[in-house]
């Protein structure tokens, strides 16, 4: 799998409205915005990588969020068979990272140290943090542990030739973005170490954090590790869908 042969897949399978006080750490303007959800494949056309697990539709509508379709099946429109996947990168425990597991019955669980001794630890159960996940989801990543199917990566990791996850923290303790070698260059997938494009090119970061300092860190990390800046690929933002190309409903390629 030779370095830079990989394309990268954004697949969106839900949104909601929000605003600007719900997106940039002091804004007070409370101006309409939309936040997209998506996962990722990262894919050489042999083999896949798929980048976070999104949530499930019953979590989604007690959250208030517009379900569009699940994720397997997005990935299912591009050919990915998620029984199949062999390596999964989750990169926090935030319940719109951590559904759809069983979806992945083969998969690798790829996660920092640092973030699963976070939810497993003594302040996951304070509502500043706890509002922020799915408790079912993180008792299922413990039973993956015994049942071997967690890697875990102290700091930065290869997964496979030409995929790295790095840790920045910031938005949790174990926050982590990944590099993907293609063929314009090195792309990072920020997930939420920058929600939106806007959180990183006015270095503003989101309000649901875990360190401040950590989040600018973050930043910093981001630009240096990416090859342009138009390689750089946020979380949730509905401009994903504008920058990048559209190849099917719902899902666009880098």
């Amino acid at each position: 799998m030779p370095a830079g042969s990989y394309r990268i897949y954004a697949v969106q399978y839900a949104d909601r409205d929000t605003s600007s006080s719900e997106v940039f750490l002091g804004d007070g303007r409370h101006e309409p915005m939309k936040m997209a959800y998506f996962v990722w494949a990262v894919t050489d056309g042999s083999r896949t990588v798929v980048v976070d697990l999104g949530f499930t539709e019953p979590v989604g509508t007690q959250r208030g969020r517009r379900f569009l379709r699940s994720p397997g099946d997005g990935l299912s429109l591009l050919g990915v068979d998620p029984g199949a996947v062999e390596h999964v990168i989750v990169t926090h425990f935030h319940y719109d990272h951590t559904g759809n597991h069983a979806t992945f019955p083969r998969a690798m669980f790829h996660v920092q140290d640092s973030e699963m001794q976070f939810w497993t630890g003594r302040h996951a159960r304070q509502s500043a943090f706890s509002r922020s996940l799915e408790a079912d989801d993180i008792v299922a990543f413990v039973r993956y542990n015994y049942d071997g199917r967690l890697q875990f990566i102290d700091g930065e990791g290869e997964i496979l030739p030409g995929i790295r996850v790095w840790k920045v923290g910031g938005h949790t303790a174990g926050m982590q973005i990944v590099t993907v070698e293609t063929s314009r260059g090195r792309a990072v997938l920020a997930s939420d170490a920058s929600h939106y494009y806007a959180n990183l090119e006015k270095n503003i970061p989101f309000p649901t954090l875990h360190d401040v300092p950590g989040v600018y860190n973050g930043f910093a990390r981001i630009r240096e590790l990416a090859a342009l800046p138009e390689l750089i690929l946020p979380g949730h933002d509905p401009q994903v869908r504008e920058r990048l190309t559209a190849v099917a409903e719902d899902i666009y390629e880098l």
